[in-house]
């Protein structure tokens, strides 16, 4: 599996995990942006080693070659004196030398196309890991905003049995009786009100005793 693929299959698992409602949104976005951050170094690592390897062999290919060209030289050197036995054997090594060196060439020219698919991995991921950081923020904003209104939903909900009509109804009766209790409680604190009701009621009293008495002169005597 490439190390593209399993950050692809990192940020599926979070994102349903983040779908999950018993799961807290915050947390799972911090931990999938801390993953992909692991992830990130991971491959950084593994493209330095690449990278690493790539120019080791190409400095054992440089020794194989000189050392190759050292022997080619000594066959020649070897041939000039006119000791072809020591030419042979100076060739034999050079043969072994260049052995080595199709090696390295044909592991060099495979290593190249993979160390150029782990650079534009790595960009790509770069990329992606600073555009879900960047809106994380963003995202966040969204769910809480989502949340709230869905909290809204419920609570009117909850409202549905009463009507509007009915309700400003009960505030408005609610809202004359307190003005009553207000009007009431002025009437019985005001001195000059209390001053008229005492003469009202004298007077009441009054009217009251004298029908009494017009009653009772009437009467014939006993």
């Amino acid at each position: 599996m490439s190390l593209l693929t399993r950050f692809r299959q990192v940020i599926r698992a979070q994102w349903t995990s983040l779908g999950q409602e018993s799961q807290d949104p915050e947390k799972l976005l911090t931990e999938m942006t801390t993953q992909m951050e692991l992830e990130l170094i991971e491959m950084r690592r593994a493209l330095a080693e690449a990278i690493a390897t790539h120019k080791s062999s190409e400095r054992q290919l440089a020794a194989q070659q000189i050392a190759a060209q050292k022997w080619y030289e000594r066959a020649q050197l070897a041939i000039d004196k006119g000791n072809e036995n020591l030419a042979r054997e100076a060739l034999e090594h050079r043969q072994a030398y260049q052995h080595h060196i199709q090696v390295l060439e044909q592991s060099l020219a495979e290593h190249q196309p993979v160390i150029r698919r782990l650079k534009g991995d790595l960009q790509t991921l770069e990329r992606k890991y600073s555009e879900v950081k960047a809106k994380k923020s963003l995202y966040l904003a969204r769910l809480k905003s989502a949340a709230a209104a869905q909290k809204l939903q419920e609570m009117m909900g909850g409202m549905d049995h009463l009507s509007a009509s009915s309700l400003f109804e009960r505030l408005e009766n609610k809202v004359l009786e307190l003005e009553a209790q207000s009007a009431l409680t002025s009437f019985v604190n005001d001195p000059l009100e209390q001053k008229f009701a005492t003469l009202e009621d004298q007077k009441g009293i009054e009217a009251t005793l004298n029908q009494l008495k017009a009653q009772r002169r009437s009467l014939p005597p006993s």
